[in-house]
């Protein structure tokens, strides 16, 4: 017997819930409820964890978004049910393709412009959240080159796909123990452990001078991504010259460093961020900071956006005004 995580809430949650409450215990089956009372129509969503990974309702709650759900509207129960649950939770991935990027389990053939295999197991980011999908649709809208930072790299299938999209070098770091296991085996996997460096560090601890000039990009909540955008405007407002030793890497590469702290990042390519509330919230933090929004891709209740720094959106938009008027 095999052991079932049922999780019954209004359709309209579901979503949301399904999206995050996927990356905790993998894939999902959805079944139907009945309309009663003139009540809203509940959905309960499936889910087939691996031994010792059932968590209750209160840890379930507090995956999902803050005030994203009322605990009242929320049942979770646990059964038994015979079922090959393995073969099912590997019927739910399938090669993905978002742009020039095709994603796929280790089990499916090669194929694709750029092809990368994510191993789900562990539930980190395999392509199937929407946030993932519109990090990596920002990623290609500009021309590969120059350093990549992935914050919270989670399986590290950003910072994959950023490698043999032409990116280099590539600092991705996570505090999540698992999630670096994830990590380093799909690096691996995909032979990109010359490019991609995995440290065990948080926003905090990550240095100044990795952001200097890169492409960052933060598949996140909103507090760590908060956090992100003041640390990167503190550096930026630092004496300019400072520099940051370099680091070494877990893979015993030396990290980048050496570059003046006062740099901003190139742009942030910032996701996890539910639209609305939320995003207004990030909008007028990263003004704050001085960073103007670029472009943004919606889907479903999540935003995906770019983040650009005003002074180098101000020097390019001169250089073109100066270029126009030679003509």
């Amino acid at each position: 017997m095999d052991r079932a995580l049922r999780v019954t809430l209004p359709e309209s949650l579901s979503e949301v819930a399904g999206a995050v409450l996927m990356d905790l215990l993998g894939p999902f089956e959805v079944e139907g409820g009945p309309v009663s009372g003139g009540a809203e129509r509940c959905v309960t969503l499936v889910f087939y964890p691996t031994a010792g990974t059932v968590p209750d309702k209160t840890e379930l709650l507090a995956a999902l978004p803050p005030g994203s759900v009322d605990p009242a509207d929320v049942a979770v129960e646990t059964r038994e049910v015979s079922r090959d649950w393995v073969e099912g939770w590997r019927d739910h991935f399938r090669p993905i393709e978002i742009g020039r990027v095709r994603i796929r389990p280790p089990w499916e053939p090669a194929g694709g412009a750029v092809d990368v295999v994510i191993n789900p197991g562990l539930g980190f980011g395999t392509g199937l959240h929407p946030t993932t999908r519109g990090t990596l649709q920002l990623l290609q809208l500009r021309k590969s080159h120059g350093s990549v930072v992935d914050a919270g790299t989670g399986s590290s299938i950003l910072a994959v796909a950023a490698a043999k999209l032409g990116w280099r070098p590539i600092e991705a770091f996570d505090n999540d123990p698992l999630a670096l296991l994830s990590a380093r085996e799909n690096v691996e996997a995909n032979g990109v452990q010359c490019v991609v460096r995995i440290h065990e560090t948080d926003v905090s601890g990550a240095p100044d001078a990795w952001f200097a000039g890169a492409t960052v990009l933060a598949n996140m909540t909103l507090e760590p991504v908060v956090a992100l955008v003041r640390k990167l405007a503190a550096a930026a407002a630092t004496v300019p010259g400072a520099v940051v030793a370099a680091g070494v890497a877990d893979n015993g590469i030396a990290a980048a460093g050496g570059a003046d702290v006062a740099d901003p990042p190139r742009r942030l390519v910032v996701s996890g961020i539910l639209s609305g509330a939320q995003e207004c919230e990030l909008l007028q933090v990263a003004r704050e900071c001085g960073f103007a929004p670029g472009r943004r891709m919606y889907e479903a209740e999540w935003v995906s956006l770019e983040l650009m720094p005003a002074k180098a959106r101000s020097r390019r938009a001169g250089r073109s005004s100066t270029g126009a008027s030679k003509g």
